[in-house]
């Protein structure tokens, strides 16, 4: 079993009675088998799927859900291959419910042996050599894998809040740099996240800061990202 996918499923919450999930572009169905097998009612989307009772979905378009209709959102392995990114994490915040959970995995473009690469040559992990030039963004390759900290970024502008990170495979060249490499790291991003006046900024870099220097994030060949929609405050009187 993919380590990947049984990372990102140990970060689900336990479903309750009625508790409805969304597996974005679920591929072979593990995820959504896995899912199924801990009590989730699962809805299973692909680009183009002949499995019975799946739904096919373009991932560049608006999503064919009704507006807070999910209490999990899965979508491993896809976000780099988007063309829109900030447009699919607005729309997976869209159909979540207040408080609900969205488990979002990509290549790890930043554990240290990725780093190391792209000192080397300028790709890094998802893509580690050029792309063919016969292809162009629509034909969805691994074109823009972004790092940790620019999702954190984007998903907090559509309402989600990064509160956990998973575990993923982890090659042994990563391991043996990690303990070199993390005092140098976390010293240098320690004094960079700390030069800000704003008081709730720097808050958020101490939250960043523990997500960017962990053990996960240094080694994990994916990194699995847990958000939680937040819920909007009450309006007194309404």
């Amino acid at each position: 079993m993919s380590e990947r996918v049984r990372g990102a499923v140990a970060l689900a919450p336990a479903p309750g009675v009625s508790s409805l999930a969304l597996d974005l572009s679920a591929g072979d169905g593990l995820s959504s088998r896995l899912l199924a097998e801990r009590g989730w009612r699962v809805v299973s989307t692909e680009y183009r799927t002949r499995k019975p009772g799946w739904i096919a979905v373009n991932l560049d378009n608006d999503l064919p859900f009704s507006t807070e209709s999910f209490d999990l959102v899965m979508m491993l392995e896809v976000i780099e291959h988007l063309a829109d990114i900030p447009h699919m994490l607005g729309e997976i915040a869209r159909v979540m419910r207040p408080g609900a959970v969205a488990i979002v995995t990509t290549p790890n473009r930043l554990n240290v042996s990725s780093r190391i690469h792209y000192l080397l040559s300028g790709y890094y992990k998802g893509r580690r050599a050029p792309l063919a030039y016969k292809y162009r963004v629509a034909d969805g390759r691994n074109w823009h894998v972004m790092g940790l900290n620019d999702l954190h970024w984007i998903a907090w502008g559509a309402g989600l809040r990064m509160d956990a990170i998973g575990r993923s495979r982890r090659k042994l060249r990563s391991r043996i740099l990690t303990p070199v490499l993390w005092p140098f790291i976390a010293g240098f991003s320690w004094m960079l996240y700390g030069r800000v006046n704003d008081p709730e900024q720097r808050k958020i870099n101490r939250e960043l800061f523990g997500f960017m220097t962990s053990a996960s994030l240094l080694m994990d060949e994916n990194i699995i990202m847990r958000f939680r929609k937040i819920q909007e405050p009450k309006i007194k009187g309404s």
